[in-house]
């Protein structure tokens, strides 16, 4: 085998820390303006301790406040230049009101299970195949880039499973296996070849240094955000 231009190098994927999506009553707040809890800024501060021996050649991040805000407590102190990407925007959501209340829970609950049927969206909104499109996009124009060794990636949590579930070569069928805790921290090696993506390999996954046992978390991403859109309604 030839391996005179294959080269492998290592990516940091940190989904941000947590926010409120809704307000007490369940009511939608605009994804693309909440910011950090006071939990998630404890969280993402937490990650920034574990990190903070870590250098990174490169720096990039979702447009989002959230996503800045936790790079921005990530990397506290240190001097960096960062690129913003839209690309590694979280996918985006439908009109939760659009959804029949008697289907509300599956389609919320079964997401991303069902994320890899044909035309499937997200809640009615963006679609699967055309957000995965433009995530893998992001990292291919990353894979171009011959200058760096390490790089961050601070984003969302269905991208960082978009970008997993291409490292084990699943694709969009499998990403509801990969759990993305707010905060969370993976580590992902990436060959390429000739400037191209060839191979992940997955070193570190979903972990959350501020609760390193997963003590007390057993809803999955998606219930829980169920039960925020639903809060005195059945359990997920």
């Amino acid at each position: 085998m030839n391996t005179e231009h294959l080269r492998r190098r290592r990516c940091y994927l940190v989904r941000h820390g947590h926010v409120d999506y809704f307000d007490g009553q369940g009511r939608p707040l605009d994804p693309r303006s909440v910011s950090l809890s006071r939990r998630g800024v404890e969280q993402a501060t937490a990650l920034g301790q574990v990190l903070q021996g870590t250098r990174f050649d490169r720096v990039l991040v979702s447009d989002y406040p959230r996503a800045q805000q936790t790079l921005d407590l990530l990397l506290a102190g240190r001097e960096r230049a960062v690129q913003v990407m839209a690309q590694l925007r979280e996918i985006r959501a439908g009109r939760l009101r659009e959804i029949p209340p008697l289907s509300l829970r599956e389609t919320v609950v079964d997401a991303y299970r069902k994320a890899s049927a044909p035309e499937a969206s997200f809640l009615g909104g963006e679609r699967w195949s055309d957000f995965s499109e433009r995530v893998l996009a992001a990292m291919d124009e990353l894979a171009r880039d011959d200058s760096w060794e390490t790089a961050l990636i601070v984003s969302h949590d269905a991208v960082n499973r978009v970008v997993l579930a291409w490292a084990t070569g699943i694709g969009l069928p499998g990403i509801s296996a990969f759990e993305q805790d707010p905060a969370c921290l993976n580590v992902l090696d990436i060959d390429t070849r000739n400037g191209r993506l060839q191979d992940g390999f997955i070193r570190t996954l979903n972990f959350t240094p501020y609760n390193p046992d997963k003590a007390g978390i057993h809803a999955t991403v998606m219930e829980g955000l169920y039960r925020a859109i639903q809060p005195h309604g059945p359990a997920a």
